[in-house]
């Protein structure tokens, strides 16, 4: 009995520290996405022109962007016409990176760095790329 008890201990000692040890990195985590600003980017999107890269950013646009962007990315929603009409972005895709990850309050756009990563809203990117109309500009000079 007194053998169990200590097994058990032992048990509960390691899940605290896989438990700490969780949410620590989750906080190491967090702080890399919101220095992301102070990382270089590359000028183009290393994700764009490939076909799977566009489908994944597609089911992830449907699925985290439709909402407010709409089903054309057009900024027209079930909610109003008050989105970016991102078809026609023009600020380059490091500038795309960091206003993801670290929203525009002012424009009521959310941080998405604690949901989306890197390479996810890359392939959003990529797929919105393949939309995008006359004006837009993804790489940066």
């Amino acid at each position: 009995m007194i053998s169990k008890l200590c097994r058990m201990g032992e048990i509960v000692a390691t899940l605290g520290v896989a438990i700490a040890l969780t949410g620590a990195m989750m906080t190491l985590g967090s702080a890399a996405v919101h220095a992301a600003d102070d990382d270089g980017y590359p000028k183009a999107n290393p994700f764009s022109g490939n076909a799977d890269n566009e489908l994944e950013g597609r089911r992830l646009y449907f699925k985290w962007c439709v909402a407010c962007h709409g089903r054309h990315a057009d900024g027209v929603s079930r909610f109003g016409d008050y989105a970016s009409d991102l078809r026609k972005f023009w600020r380059g895709y490091p500038e795309f990176i960091r206003i993801v990850l670290n929203g525009r309050p002012d424009k009521m756009m959310p941080p998405w760095g604690g949901v989306l990563d890197e390479d996810e809203i890359s392939r959003i990117a990529a797929y919105l790329e393949t939309l995008q109309l006359d004006g837009a500009k993804w790489v940066v000079d």
